[in-house]
């Protein structure tokens, strides 16, 4: 993914044919599976997929479901795998889109500590730590 948002809105804008648009930014678009974007991750991150898992704090049998794509995890889930990683934001957030989620967003405070804790590395159990502690709901 090369091109920013706000350039594929103004091409699709001034494109006539959606036929060209789709053709001419294939590569852009976000219509891969899930599971296939997190095994790919897998590989830019050089990490393995039980050591995501295990530091995800998901049941390693669900865990295993989603990266085979027999799972379709929620917001909550897709976030804990974020943390097992763990991902620059941009990936993290990358992960949301494909996974049919909303993106972290800092203007609500949940997000702002899930943003925070990824900012500063924190594993997941911290940071259902701070959110316990500021009556959040946690994600595990």
């Amino acid at each position: 993914m090369k091109r920013r948002t706000s350039e594929l809105m103004r091409m699709l804008n001034s494109e006539e044919s959606l036929e060209t648009y789709l053709a001419q930014n294939e590569d852009e678009l976000l219509d891969i599976p899930l599971c296939v974007y997190l095994n790919q991750l897998l590989r830019d991150y050089r990490v393995s997929k039980n050591e995501v898992i295990k530091r995800s704090g998901l049941n390693e049998i669900y865990g295993y479901q989603i990266f085979a794509g027999t799972k379709m995890p929620s917001r909550d889930k897709l976030i804990a795998l974020v943390f097992g990683f763990p991902l620059r934001l941009v990936d993290a957030q990358r992960v949301l889109r494909i996974g049919k989620a909303s993106e972290l967003y800092p203007r609500k405070k949940r997000d702002s500590v899930i943003l925070f804790g990824l900012k500063k590395g924190l594993q997941v159990q911290e940071v259902d730590d701070l959110l316990f502690e500021l009556g959040e709901e946690t994600i595990l």
